[in-house]
C-alpha cells in the first residue's frame, strides 16, 4: 500500500536518466528469471524516461554465489536481446556485494565489478550491523574503490538514525536510496527512514532496485508523490553522471 495518493497533482520532474541498482541478468538471483521478463522491464523503463541501466546482480557467498564472468556473460545475451528488440535503452553491469567473507576475499583479489568509476555497491544483513563494518570499509578505501551503501533506509538495525548514517557518511559512505521506500513498498520503517534521508540531504544516489514488472507500476506511482519530488530539493543526485 502506498503511503501517499497516487493522484498527487505535484510535478514528477526531474527523473533520473541512470539506474544504478537492478536485478536484470536472468536467472542468476532473485530478480528476473527470464530473457523475456528483462526485456519487458526494460521497455517499461524506457517509457519512464531511463536512457541508462547499471544492472547489479546479487554475490552472496551462501545464496547467490556469482562471478564476475557468469554475470559478464549475462550482460552479453541481455544486450544482444536489446539490439534484436530495438529497445531505447543502454545496460550496463556491476554487482551488488554482500557484506560476508567472500567481499573481502574479492577486495584482495581486486576482482570487483564497479559502477562508473571505482563505486562499489554493497549491502548487509537487515537484522544486524557487521561487527566488522568498520575495518572492512577502511579496506575498501584503501583499495581504491568508493563504497555505496544499497538502500541504507531498510536495514533494521538502525536504531539511531541520525548519529548511525552520519558515522558512516564520515567514513565515505554513498548512500543509495531505493526510489519505491518512498512508497510504502518496504514497509513503515524504510519509510520512514527514507524521509530522513532525503530530509537530512544524505541521499547521494536513487535506485529502483527493480526485481520484477510489478515494481515498475509502483515506481511509476512514486514519481507523483511529494518525498519523491522533495529530493531533488535537498539533495545532490549524481546517478546522471554516469550516463
Amino acid at each position: 500500500m502506498f503511503f501517499f495518493s497516487q493522484k498527487s497533482t505535484i510535478d514528477p520532474s526531474p527523473r533520473v536518466k541512470v539506474d544504478i541498482h537492478s536485478h536484470l541478468i536472468p536467472a542468476i538471483d532473485d530478480g528476473s528469471q527470464s530473457i523475456e521478463e528483462s526485456l519487458d522491464i526494460l521497455k517499461k523503463m524506457s517509457l519512464l524516461g531511463y536512457e541508462k541501466m547499471i544492472t547489479t546482480p546479487h554475490i552472496m557467498a551462501d545464496t547467490y554465489r556469482n562471478s564476475s564472468r557468469t554475470i559478464l556473460d549475462g550482460l552479453s545475451k541481455v544486450k544482444r536481446s536489446i539490439s534484436d528488440e530495438k529497445i531505447d535503452i543502454k545496460l550496463d553491469v556491476a554487482a551488488e556485494y554482500y557484506f560476508d567473507e567472500a567481499l573481502v576475499d574479492r577486495l584482495e583479489d581486486g576482482d570487483i565489478l564497479t559502477i562508473g568509476d571505482g563505486y562499489l555497491l554493497f549491502e548487509t544483513s537487515y537484522i544486524s550491523k557487521p561487527i566488522n563494518f568498520d575495518d572492512v570499509l577502511f579496506h575498501m578505501s584503501t583499495k581504491g574503490y568508493r563504497p555505496i551503501l544499497a538502500h541504507p533506509e531498510r536495514y533494521r538495525y538502525i536504531s539511531d538514525p541520525k548519529n548511525m548514517y552520519t558515522h558512516m557518511k564520515d567514513m565515505g559512505i554513498s548512500f543509495q536510496l531505493d526510489i519505491n521506500s518512498l512508497g510504502g513498498h518496504y514497509g513503515k520503517q524504510a519509510f520512514e527512514l527514507s524521509k530522513l534521508l532525503v530530509e537530512w540531504g544524505m541521499v547521494d544516489f536513487v535506485g529502483s532496485d527493480i526485481h520484477h514488472k510489478k515494481q515498475v507500476e509502483y515506481l511509476e506511482g512514486v514519481f507523483g508523490g511529494e518525498y519523491y519530488h522533495m529530493i531533488w530539493d535537498k539533495n545532490e543526485i549524481k546517478n546522471d553522471l554516469l550516463l
